[in-house]
């Protein structure tokens, strides 16, 4: 569904975070007939100047029942009763991405992937401008879609998470999947539904879509969904690819050395690699020049924050903010960073009941030691399955404040301390950026 296609009358935004404020302006740009939702708010909760009126409580749930359409925000989940309610009534249910997308996927490189999908869009977009191309990354990743005029851009990249996924109608003309493992289960019920979700952005015909070579599982899952008028592309050693040793090479362009990349981790390598597949299979870089500029581009490309990003310390360590690590796979490859090392991990949080077993498995294989300071009910589960006969050990603290004092105070430390906790903050905290601010204070 387009923008175009929304009634005049009767159409209802329900949320009013970041994405929902941004189509109640263009809403009201557009002069449609239109309220803000608010059913779980209470007055004192009503957004203050917002370009539309907004209803809470009782009001809202009225008006969300009688609407002709619903533009409904990322976080509100398929599996609430509302929702679930208003799909059975065939309300129609739609969200700015899919709205935005749907004017707008031609000129798309869309990033959807349990971790990686924020580098790999903003590296997008990065190369796109260092070739000489007018590019934004927008999505999930901050700026929302409407925050760009995509008509006096070449290309935009966008990061799509899972909520946002969900509602999608459309296919951009290039999309790229990083990765797929468990993650977000409660907002989408089960693991089959999340990665249905998730590919969605696959599931409506794209021109093309970028894989990593090295996860046939992801390859399998998406070729399922497609409907055989798209082209498949891989980071293999036709294409550009990460070599054995690490380096990133492109066969014709270059060779940009493992030491050379700007990001840690094989797995931020193949990000990089998928980023300039991407944006080559879209037709974007005319000749080797243009691909020898967007090659040299990733040397410049600073890290996100919260992944693989050093922190400052007065103790000599290397401590290492991978906060988005929220999942057991994310914590394996940060680890497999220093796979020859010692190295010192911070593990643990609310606990979602996501398989350990990836972590279990790599922890009894590896034979650098870690220690373990865990925290949380994560940590708990962690410390319980913990492999025996290993160099390995795990120590369990109530705490993440606790198990931070503990790191810092370790008679025998590692030379690398790693912040990758395989689980959400929100037993503690607000949001990760509210515990990675935690780690920083306590470090100071």
């Amino acid at each position: 569904m387009r923008f175009s296609d929304l009634p005049d009358h009767g159409v209802v935004v329900w949320g009013y975070g970041r994405e929902g404020s941004a189509v109640a302006g263009e809403l009201a740009r557009r002069g449609l007939d239109a309220v803000v939702a608010l059913p779980e708010a209470d007055p004192s909760q009503a957004p203050v100047e917002a370009p539309l009126p907004v209803l809470v409580g009782d009001d809202a749930l009225a008006a969300l029942r009688a609407a002709s359409a619903v533009v409904k925000s990322p976080g509100i989940p398929a599996t609430s009763p509302l929702y679930v309610e208003l799909a059975a009534a065939g309300v129609a249910l739609t969200s700015l991405t899919d709205l935005w997308l749907s004017e707008h996927a031609a000129r798309t490189i869309a990033v959807t992937g349990t971790k990686g999908k924020s580098t790999t869009a903003s590296l997008v977009a990065h190369v796109c401008v260092a070739a000489g191309l007018r590019s934004a990354v927008v999505g999930n990743v901050g700026a929302a879609a409407l925050s760009v005029d995509a008509d006096a851009l070449d290309v935009v990249a966008l990061e799509v998470s899972s909520y946002q996924a969900q509602s999608l109608t459309v296919s951009p003309r290039v999309a790229v999947v990083t990765s797929l493992f468990a993650e977000h289960l409660p907002w989408h019920g089960s693991f089959e539904q999340y990665a249905a979700d998730k590919l969605r952005l696959v599931a409506h015909g794209p021109e093309h879509v970028v894989l990593p070579r090295a996860d046939p599982a992801l390859r399998e899952r998406v070729q399922a969904v497609l409907d055989g008028r798209t082209t498949v592309h891989l980071t293999d050693p036709e294409h550009v690819h990460v070599s054995a040793a690490g380096d990133l090479v492109w066969p014709g362009v270059g060779t940009v050395s493992r030491a050379e990349l700007p990001l840690a981790g094989r797995h931020n390598a193949e990000n990089i690699a998928l980023a300039l597949l991407a944006v080559d299979v879209a037709g974007l870089l005319d000749g080797d020049d243009h691909r020898a500029r967007a090659l040299a581009a990733v040397r410049t490309f600073a890290p996100l924050e919260h992944r693989l990003q050093p922190v400052p310390s007065a103790d000599g360590r290397h401590w290492v903010d991978d906060s988005l690590a929220t999942a057991p796979e994310a914590v394996v490859a940060a680890l497999e960073v220093w796979a020859e090392e010692p190295v010192a991990l911070l593990f643990g949080g609310s606990d979602r009941g996501l398989d350990l077993g990836p972590l279990l498995a790599y922890l009894a294989e590896r034979k650098a030691p870690v220690t373990v300071f865990a925290c949380g009910a994560a940590g708990a589960r962690l410390a319980a399955g913990f492999p025996s006969g290993t160099p390995h050990t795990v120590l369990a603290h109530p705490t993440f404040g606790d198990a931070v004092r503990a790191a810092l105070a370790a008679a025998e430390p590692a030379g690398t301390v790693l912040f990758s906790p395989g689980a959400p903050s929100f037993d503690e905290y607000a949001d990760y950026r509210d515990r990675a601010a935690a780690l920083r204070a306590l470090l100071r």
